[in-house]
């Protein structure tokens, strides 16, 4: 539940943002078009429970409404693989679920979308995460980049002639935290190709994320499809070099998903839908 909301928060960002346009007292933007905001998809944790799928389903709001995003409570959703579909029940504030999609690595899921007769498809691979060799904590002075503190640190090595994309999620005492910064697209989201098949040592996977003693801190390495990171790469680095907060309204225009309609209208959707593979791990802050 934590990381779809980071995420919805990382795309709710303007629409508006993605262009330059001159505004002028006779454009009515408190009435643009409302779209389904799609974020969610299969998770496979590899050392732990991946029973659990969800799909969060929001429309945007007028450009002038800051409450929170309208949750979908009427559509019906489906997740399918290559042998079976799995129907996901509304559960509450937009969120669909489903208990029995045991995800598997290598298969492509399609998810479906029906709401007020409109039809949206969207589709990704579950690809394999590279394993996390070791954790741990290293305390350090402040420097001009980062705060001082106690910081978490991986060990882990990537296989060699594959391609591999990675995503970073880093948790304080069970919180995900994730904060606009300049260096987040080129940190919590990478490509192997500058390392591919090499050791990977004191990675950092936040450096926004200081603990202090008697804190637990756990780290998620995921892989994660092209597609994905792309996307990811794309919100990161709008929201940390304009020094957004996850808060606000929907995502630029020029980032597209993965979300697409199935009739020849080509109605908008916005968002993403994953199949990912997690690698968890979990330390407490100690001298």
């Amino acid at each position: 539940m934590q990381h779809l909301n980071c995420v919805l928060s990382l795309i709710a960002l303007l629409l508006f943002t993605a262009c330059e346009t001159v505004v002028t007292d006779s454009l009515d933007m408190a009435n643009t078009d409302i779209l389904l905001v799609v974020e969610g998809g299969v998770e496979r944790l590899i050392n732990g429970n991946s029973r659990r799928q969800e799909v969060r389903l929001t429309t945007t709001a007028n450009f002038l409404d800051n409450s929170p995003a309208p949750p979908v409570k009427n559509a019906t959703v489906i997740i399918s693989d290559q042998n079976n579909s799995y129907d996901m029940i509304h559960e509450e504030d937009g969120i669909y679920v489903t208990h029995d999609l045991v995800p598997q690595v290598g298969e492509t899921y399609t998810l479906e979308i029906n709401w007020e007769g409109k039809a949206y498809t969207a589709t990704d691979i579950l690809q394999p995460v590279p394993l996390i060799d070791s954790v741990y904590i290293e305390f350090e002075e402040e420097t001009g980049i980062t705060d001082k503190g106690y910081f978490l640190k991986l060990n882990s090595r990537d296989p060699q002639g594959v391609a591999n994309y990675y995503h970073y999620r880093v948790y304080r005492n069970n919180q995900l935290i994730t904060l606009p910064d300049p260096g987040a697209s080129r940190t919590l989201v990478l490509t192997d190709e500058f390392f591919d098949g090499q050791a990977r040592l004191g990675v950092i996977p936040n450096e926004e994320v200081v603990f202090t003693l008697d804190d637990q801190a756990t780290v998620d390495q995921i892989a994660i499809s092209e597609e994905y990171y792309n996307f990811l790469f794309k919100i990161y680095e709008i929201t940390g070099n304009q020094g957004l907060s996850f808060v606000g309204n929907p995502p630029p225009a020029s980032i597209r998903g993965n979300v697409f309609s199935k009739s020849p209208d080509l109605y908008r959707a916005l968002g993403f839908f994953y199949a990912i593979e997690i690698d968890r791990q979990t330390i407490a802050v100690e001298e």
